[in-house]
């Protein structure tokens, strides 16, 4: 995958998340964009280094708890909370794409 196709999808999760957090429901069914550019992105970019595609597993897992704790900052820790989450789902679809892709390269024959 191209530098700029990586950084652009990045940007776009991010901006959806932004998008989200400051104004829910704005656009419908940003929760699913943002997991289906997730496993976009894992399926055009897979991840050989288990060690990488380990961190991205924790990331999707911990990252929304970790988030709740944003909520302790006035004012700002909802927004916090809200594009830290959307995040963690993004990771948790380049995860799942990721572990797909692995498995069928080792099943395949």
């Amino acid at each position: 995958m191209s530098y700029i196709k990586e950084k652009g999808m990045m940007a776009l999760i991010l901006a959806l998340a932004i998008i989200e957090a400051v104004a829910a429901g704005t656009v419908p069914m940003t929760a699913l964009a943002i997991l289906v550019i997730g496993l976009a992105y894992g399926f055009m970019n897979p991840i050989e280094c288990i060690k990488e595609r380990t961190a991205w597993l924790i990331v999707a897992a911990l990252a929304g708890g970790v988030a709740d704790s944003m909520n302790a900052i006035p004012t700002a820790g909802m927004y916090i909370n809200h594009i830290v989450d959307s995040v963690a789902v993004a990771a948790g679809g380049v995860w799942i794409a990721n572990f797909a892709t692995s498995m069928y390269n080792r099943v395949k024959p």
